[in-house]
């Protein structure tokens, strides 16, 4: 502090003495010394700060932290968090470890070159995975988003939807087309990615050029439903709300453990749509929404001999193919997120009239899924409940199916 105030009086000296100079000179002369004068002075500033910093920086070195605390993660599988005092690591499988320092901690020396460092707080986020709003709504952070991926209209949860109607969330496109220039200008500190942007890697690669540090988040890829909603202390970790995300995972685990799959429940059950195109698309087996019907106490219609060759969680069949394995399902659910939702059995008829001639639909045990089931990440537990209610004839309460009629 007194070599900035020594400095500040060297200063403010010599500007005493080019103004006493610059009444000899020309207007244009002494408009230029001026501009001279608050050029060295704001990059006197900044040095000192830079030098304050570097020196804080260099208190601490990364190969002397020893982090020894672990957060339990039971079901994710695809991250782990180690942390000590003021600093954690976060290793999400396949990426690059992430450093995150505490607010009023120093950046240490010596980081690697390959990590990721965010540096708390976390104010102006780039969320580009729709489906991880769910967390920031559930954790009362969504005043930490500045900017979506998804535009309003695609936006189902009406805590989100609120916020982008409000202008306090904005869209700054999508992750194949972001506005960089908005991003950059707005001083966003982190972006949070779904694995799309593997689609896109030069993307990826121009954000962090522009000093936005990048995250990829990998739930989708998660077959078990808790495994997803356990993500929530990831974000627990960035924003402070470690306590808040640990007992909400219990929570939806309590209410797991609780379900009521006895034996009589077990039906079987096809999850499909029809496309634009005449096929049906339909899940993968062993992706989180057939495992979800295991795990509540259902059979999926369609055997682990599917095509798995693909990353994909779903595949098109053929109309013919989808009669044959789904005509004697005991219920029918259609999965109205992807072309709006179905209510009346009717426009089912229409898209596809053999449908007369299932046993679900003959019986009419014939549902569709509300629009916010993919967005709602931690609703899965929510809509394992729902299945158990309509395998044991129990239609009341439902939140995330809707009988059709």
């Amino acid at each position: 502090m007194l070599q900035s105030l020594l400095r500040l009086l060297q200063i403010l000296r010599l500007w005493e003495t080019l103004t006493k100079l610059s009444i000899q000179l020309d207007y244009f002369f002494r408009k230029t010394i001026r501009l001279i004068f608050l050029t060295v002075l704001l990059f006197s500033f900044y040095g000192c700060n830079k030098t304050r910093k570097a020196k804080a920086e260099s208190s601490v070195s990364f190969a002397g932290l020893d982090f020894t605390e672990t957060v339990p993660v039971s079901f994710a599988g695809q991250f782990t968090i180690k942390k000590t005092a003021g600093y954690s690591v976060i290793n999400i499988s396949g990426e690059k470890p992430v450093l995150v320092v505490e607010k009023d901690f120093p950046l240490p020396s010596g980081v690697p070159a390959d990590y990721v460092v965010l540096v708390k707080p976390l104010l102006k986020t780039y969320l580009v995975s729709s489906s991880a709003f769910d967390f920031f709504a559930k954790l009362n952070i969504l005043d930490k988003v500045k900017f979506s991926g998804s535009k309003k209209e695609n936006m189902f949860l009406p805590e989100v939807r609120q916020y982008m109607e409000d202008g306090k969330i904005t869209y700054a496109g999508k992750y194949s087309a972001p506005d960089f220039e908005t991003l950059y200008a707005e001083g966003t500190d982190i972006s949070i990615q779904n694995t799309m942007i593997f689609h896109k890697p030069e993307i990826k690669e121009k954000l962090e050029q522009l000093k936005i540090p990048v995250i990829v988040e990998k739930k989708k890829k998660k077959k078990n439903p808790l495994g997803r909603i356990e993500w929530i202390k990831l974000y627990g970790l960035l924003y402070d709300k470690e306590k808040e995300a640990e007992d909400f995972f219990n929570a939806r685990q309590a209410e797991f453990n609780s379900l009521n799959k006895s034996a009589g429940s077990r039906n079987t059950i096809a999850f499909f749509y029809f496309t634009s195109s005449g096929s049906v698309n339909v899940r993968k087996p062993g992706d989180y929404i057939t495992t979800a019907i295991a795990m509540a106490g259902g059979t999926y219609f369609m055997d682990a001999a599917a095509d798995n060759e693909s990353v994909l969680s779903t595949m098109n069949m053929l109309p013919e193919d989808f009669y044959v394995k789904a005509k004697d399902a005991d219920i029918l659910i259609y999965n109205s997120t992807i072309e709006g939702m179905i209510e009346d059995r009717e426009l089912l008829l229409q898209k596809f009239p053999l449908l007369k001639d299932f046993k679900g639909f003959k019986n009419g045990r014939l549902y569709c899924t509300d629009k916010k089931l993919f967005q709602e990440t931690t609703g899965s537990v929510g809509f394992m409940q729902d299945l158990v209610s309509v395998m044991n004839h129990k239609e009341e309460n439902l939140h995330y199916l809707i009988k059709i009629k």
